[in-house]
């Protein structure tokens, strides 16, 4: 998972600003490709326990790997 995050940044950065509209340029800036910094950040924006942020954000880039194969 970290690596879709790091490798594929500029595009992730897109499903990010999609999936939590809450998040700030700024805040997107700070997870910096870090799958553990986008779980810290949306414990702190939404309030999610640390298991439930963990669950989003692998929910998440299994949709967006998925999207990626079939694209290919």
């Amino acid at each position: 998972m970290q690596d879709v995050l790091r490798d594929r940044w500029k595009h992730f950065r897109n499903e990010i600003n999609h999936q939590w509209t809450e998040l700030s340029p700024d805040d997107v800036d700070g997870i910096d490709g870090t799958r553990d910094n986008l779980i810290d950040l949306l414990e702190a924006k939404y309030g999610y326990a640390r298991t439930r942020a963990e669950r989003e954000v692998e929910r998440v880039v299994t949709e967006f790997e998925d999207r990626l194969r079939k694209a290919s």
